[in-house]
C-alpha cells in the first residue's frame, strides 16, 4: 500500500532559519533565550536592560524595531515587574495582564514571555494571527486563544516546545503569503501539501473563523454572511431559520408538529402543512402562508438540486423576506 505524503508542520519549522533571515536578519533566537533564561530560573530580576536587549536597536540579535513599536518605559515602572515571572505558569493570565498593563502592546508581551519561557509561550504576530484567524474581545484574550491553538498543534505534530510551534507556524504563513517563496521548489511542495489536504492548522483556522460567525444573533444573520461567497449555503441556513420559526409559532399556538401516517406511526408534519395550519387558525396571513411555500421551495431546490432554478438574487430576496416575516410575527 502506497502511503500518501501528508502536510507536517514540524517539517516546515526546519526552514525557519532560512526564511526568517529574509525578514528578521539572521535572528539569534537561542542567544536571546539564554539571556532571558536566568529570569525564569529566579537567578536574575527582570529589568529594563532585558527590554533593551530584546528591542535591540543595534540589530545584534534580530530586527525587532522593523516590526514592532517601542514603548516609553521608566525604571520605576519596571520595578513593578521585577519578580513577575516567579512561578510563571502555562497561559498565565495574571502575568499577561500585568505585562500588558505596563507595555500596552500584546505582541511585545508575547515576545518577552517567549524568551523567558519558550516551552510554554510563543510570539503573537500578524502572519500567524491572520493564518489562524485568531480573534479576541481584548488583546489578552486573543493571545490566550493563540497559546491554546499552539498547544493543540504541539500535541498534533509532537513538538517539544510552544516556541518551536510558533516559529514553524510563522514560517508557514510566510510561505503561503509570498508568491516569490512559493516558487522555491521545497517551499512549493510545502504549499501544495498544505493546500490540497485537510490538516490541523486548517482545522483550527476554520474553527476560529466559524466561532465568531456562530456568535451572530440568528441563522438569518449568518446566512447573510455567506450570501456573496456561497448563496447555496446561505439559502440552506436561512431555510433552517424559517423552519425553526414556523415550528416556534406552532408550539405557541398549540399546533402539533407530528401526525400519524397510514400505519399509525408518528411522523413530522411538513413545513408547508404547518404554514397552512397557522393560516387556518388566523395566526399568520394567507400571503404569509404562500411566502413560506415559496421560501421552502427555494430551500428544497438548493438542498436537493432538482433543477437548481434558484439564483443568488432569489436567495437574497428570501433572506430579506424571512427577516420581515419574523419581525412581523415575533
Amino acid at each position: 500500500m502506497i502511503e500518501i505524503e501528508k502536510f507536517n508542520l514540524k517539517t516546515v519549522g526546519k526552514y525557519f532559519p532560512n526564511i526568517s533571515e529574509l525578514y528578521l536578519g539572521k535572528p539569534k533566537m537561542k542567544e536571546l533565550e539564554d539571556i532571558f533564561k536566568p529570569i525564569k530560573n529566579g537567578e536574575e530580576a527582570f529589568s529594563i536592560e532585558h527590554l533593551k536587549i530584546m528591542i535591540d536597536k543595534e540589530n545584534r540579535y534580530w530586527k525587532f524595531i522593523d516590526w514592532w513599536g517601542i514603548p516609553e518605559i521608566k525604571n520605576e515602572e519596571m520595578e513593578k515587574l521585577i519578580y513577575v515571572f516567579e512561578d510563571l505558569k502555562q497561559r498565565d493570565e495574571s502575568v499577561i495582564k500585568r505585562l500588558f498593563k505596563l507595555l500596552g502592546n500584546i505582541e511585545m508581551v508575547s515576545c518577552i514571555l517567549r524568551f523567558v519561557d519558550p516551552i510554554n509561550y510563543g510570539i503573537l504576530s500578524s502572519p500567524v494571527e491572520c493564518l489562524l484567524n485568531v480573534k479576541g474581545e481584548a488583546p489578552k484574550e486573543k493571545y490566550l486563544l493563540y497559546l491554546e491553538n499552539l498547544d493543540e498543534l504541539k500535541k498534533e505534530y509532537q513538538f517539544t516546545r510552544i516556541a518551536d510551534v510558533d516559529m514553524a507556524l510563522w514560517t508557514l504563513a510566510r510561505i503561503l503569503y509570498s508568491s516569490s517563496l512559493k516558487d522555491v521548489p521545497e517551499y512549493e511542495k510545502i504549499y501544495e501539501l498544505y493546500k490540497n489536504k485537510p490538516n490541523a492548522v486548517k482545522r483550527i483556522m476554520a474553527r476560529n473563523a466559524l466561532e465568531h460567525i456562530w456568535e451572530e444573533k440568528s441563522y438569518l444573520h449568518i446566512s447573510d454572511l455567506f450570501l456573496e461567497t456561497d448563496y447555496v449555503i446561505a439559502g440552506l441556513i436561512a431555510g433552517r431559520q424559517l423552519e425553526l420559526f414556523v415550528k416556534k409559532l406552532c408550539k405557541q399556538n398549540d399546533i402539533s408538529l407530528e401526525e400519524l401516517d397510514i400505519k399509525s406511526n408518528e411522523k413530522k408534519v411538513s413545513i408547508k402543512k404547518l404554514a397552512n395550519e397557522l393560516a387556518k387558525g388566523g395566526y399568520i396571513t394567507r400571503e404569509g402562508k404562500f411566502s413560506i411555500y415559496d421560501w421552502w421551495e427555494i430551500r428544497c431546490d438548493l438542498a436537493h438540486e432538482f433543477k437548481m432554478k434558484s439564483t443568488c438574487n432569489k436567495v437574497e430576496r428570501m433572506i430579506e423576506g424571512i427577516n420581515i416575516f419574523i419581525n412581523k410575527y415575533s
